[in-house]
């Protein structure tokens, strides 16, 4: 794992992953069930994922700012083409399972889920709104996917644009004051009967803008020094911002509070990415320790993606057990295909390399050949000159 990313981080999206599990499964319930159940407020680790998207697309356009060789539209293209490649094959297979799901057990409301759900295989579900409601989304928690590539196709021409005729860190104010500037145009055009699309956009522009701010913070506060108490005092507060929305998104706590506790998820996430990225929190020194929650990192997509789709499967064929049940279903089953994805993924990007480093070997030997062949031509061209000077001082 990289040394550059502190890998705590990386655990974080593995049990912020899990706490969005628990809240699709108690969602799954019977409605007339009105128990308030764990993860009833799961829902906000969202928030988590909206302030650590907002702190790497700032690190990151920073570093695409810099770079003098690429012109403007090949930075955009190059950002947007990475963002949108590295959730595609995750995405594709959960539609596909999805899609199969439906055809194999509810065959005659096929094409009645299939033509809403349209525009969520092309992950524009929170763009396009004719129907007016993500819900209808084939597989609905990847809205969050949506609205953070919508708003990134927004928001990065914008900063790269601007980032050249001022710090980044006022570029950041410059886009929160775009986003007042829809918000206003919208709230007008709707008579403040905004469609829940746009409000969720809303949600993920502003929540990434404020935690752009968080790449900067901890640019400033790694570069100070500070007492060994302050120190401490970082560690314990990075812990603790971490640990709360964990907590919060676990216990039975009624829906009803679920703005509040979202409030506190996002305020939470902010000061926990900018006290870890300063490198002032907690270290993970144990290069195994890194490696097992970088691991655990790189699964939270998967989890996040390949969840509902067990939900949807289990909904059709269940036969009623405790609700402990589902929960331990749905939880392994998340977990097992993550990492059974995890592992053929890596077989595959392995046996491509490999395929990469065998067909730059072949053409470096038909080069080296092709300047093997050169050098024996001028060899026997220079032979026949020699030997033809010769023949010519005999004859003289």
């Amino acid at each position: 794992m990289s040394k550059q990313r502190n890998n705590i981080i990386e655990l974080g999206r593995f049990i912020y992953s899990l706490l969005v599990v628990g809240y699709h499964i108690q969602l799954s319930y019977d409605e007339e069930d009105k128990s308030v159940d764990p993860f009833e407020c799961g829902a906000l680790a969202v928030e988590y994922y909206f302030f650590l998207s907002g702190y790497f697309l700032a690190r990151l356009l920073e570093k695409l700012s810099l770079d003098n060789k690429m012109s403007f539209i090949k930075k955009y293209y190059t950002f947007m083409k990475n963002k949108i490649k590295a959730l595609l094959t995750v995405h594709f297979i959960a539609i596909i399972a999805i899609l199969i799901i439906i055809a194999c057990c509810d065959k005659k409301n096929f094409v009645n889920k299939l033509l809403p759900g349209i525009t969520s295989i092309f992950l524009v579900q929170m763009a396009v709104v004719y129907h007016g409601d993500f819900e209808k989304a084939l597989i609905v928690p990847e809205w969050y996917l949506s609205s953070m590539i919508i708003c990134m196709l927004i928001m990065v021409p914008i900063f790269l644009a601007f980032r050249k005729l001022m710090k980044g860190v006022f570029v950041v104010l410059i886009l929160l004051g775009v986003l007042a500037i829809f918000a206003v145009v919208f709230i007008l055009i709707t008579k403040m009967k905004l469609k829940k699309n746009m409000i969720f956009d809303m949600r993920a522009w502003g929540e990434m803008n404020l935690s752009m701010f968080s790449y900067y913070l901890s640019l400033y506060i790694e570069k100070q020094t500070y007492s060994n108490g302050i120190n401490i005092l970082l560690k314990i507060v990075e812990i603790v911002a971490y640990c709360i929305p964990v907590i919060l998104g676990i216990i039975p706590i009624s829906a009803n509070n679920e703005p509040i506790c979202m409030t506190i998820t996002g305020a939470c996430a902010f000061v926990a990415i900018f006290i870890t990225f300063s490198k002032k929190g907690n270290i993970i020194k144990s290069e195994k320790a890194n490696y097992i929650f970088g691991y655990l990192g790189s699964i939270s997509l998967p989890i996040y993606i390949f969840h509902p789709v067990i939900i949807d499967l289990i909904d059709y064929v269940w036969i009623p057990c405790p609700k402990y049940a589902k929960y331990l279903i749905v939880f392994f089953s998340a977990l097992a295909l993550a990492l059974l994805y995890r592992i053929i993924a890596d077989f595959l990007n392995k046996k491509i390399e490999e395929r990469k480093k065998r067909k730059e070997e072949e053409k470096n030997k038909e080069k080296i050949n092709e300047i093997g062949e050169i050098d024996e031509n001028i060899n026997v061209n220079e032979n026949k000159d020699g030997s033809d000077s010769k023949n010519n001082l005999k004859l003289i």
